[in-house]
């Protein structure tokens, strides 16, 4: 009983790379005070809730439907599902932000688990966060 609760403790909690992402992000810019976050809807499904916006000086943004200019306009961090920002209309964001970490959720347990079940060890979340570039 101990090992399977242990066990299923470790997938549970690697399942949720939206939130792993958000803490990852609180590590990563820990001085920084002038940040403005946009979290979008896969971080937010995975993982990200209001009781890991530990920063009262940061803002955190949910809102949907943002074109990549407004997302380049209104914030400083992103934290994006890696399959958005692979599409054209994301171009802006790729120019113009970089990649400072991932987290990949579930999907880190397909390198070390040694059988093909459970199923949804197939299928991972990727979200990448991202820092706007400085401006020199």
């Amino acid at each position: 009983n101990l090992v399977l609760t242990a066990g299923f403790t470790v997938i549970s909690s690697v399942n949720y790379p939206g939130g792993e992402a958000l803490q990852s992000l609180h590590n990563l810019e820990n001085g920084e005070s002038n940040v403005t976050v946009h979290l979008d809807v896969a971080a937010c499904q995975t993982g990200v809730s209001r009781f890991l916006e530990l920063n009262r000086n940061w803002k955190y943004d949910k809102t949907e439907n943002l074109s990549a200019k407004e997302l380049m306009d209104r914030h400083s961090h992103l934290l994006l599902s890696a399959e958005s920002l692979d599409s054209y209309k994301m171009r802006l964001i790729k120019d113009n932000f970089d990649v400072i970490g991932e987290s990949t959720g579930a999907s880190l347990l397909r390198k070390y688990w040694p059988l093909r079940f459970p199923r949804f060890l197939a299928a991972g979340q990727k979200i990448l966060i991202l820092r706007k570039k400085k401006v020199s």
